[in-house]
């Protein structure tokens, strides 16, 4: 197996379970990850016309009309009108959607400090000592974005 895909699997392996981890020590509901990607983005910038989220997230149109419909149906969402353009709505979390994403974090954080704190120091010098490397392919893929 190449390096590529091997750290691309491991990545993604790691991602999944950390997730999985999570959502079972923080006892959260299993959201689909688009939903989740909504919520985060939204969180983060503080609210989002849908076309503005459909660009940051570079979604068409319809899946985040699809998204928005579900998250606001479950409670997670809100629809608000525009400050600048009345016409325009604005996506924002509710304070419900914020309570996850916080507990999420949180225990997200204390799986992997317990997770962390099972290896050896030598391996946890390793993956600290990998770090800049990583930031450094994250950029290189990073600048390969269309």
């Amino acid at each position: 197996m190449e390096l590529g895909d091997h750290l691309v699997g491991l990545v993604q392996g790691l991602g999944r379970a950390l997730v999985r981890a999570t959502r079972s020590a923080s006892r959260l509901p299993a959201l689909p990850e688009a939903q989740v990607a909504v919520l985060r983005r939204l969180s983060h910038a503080g609210g989002r016309t849908p076309a503005q989220l459909a660009d940051d997230l570079r979604l068409a149109r319809p899946t985040i009309s699809n998204l928005v419909r579900d998250l606001t149906a479950d409670g997670l969402l809100e629809r608000r009108p525009a400050p600048v353009d009345g016409r325009s709505v604005l996506l924002v979390p509710t304070a419900r959607a914020e309570e996850m994403l916080n507990a999420f974090r949180q225990g997200r954080s204390e799986v992997m400090a317990r997770a962390l704190a099972a290896l050896s120091d030598d391996d946890r010098a390793r993956l600290a000592g990998a770090l800049p490397a990583l930031a450094r392919l994250l950029d290189e893929v990073r600048s390969q974005e269309a």
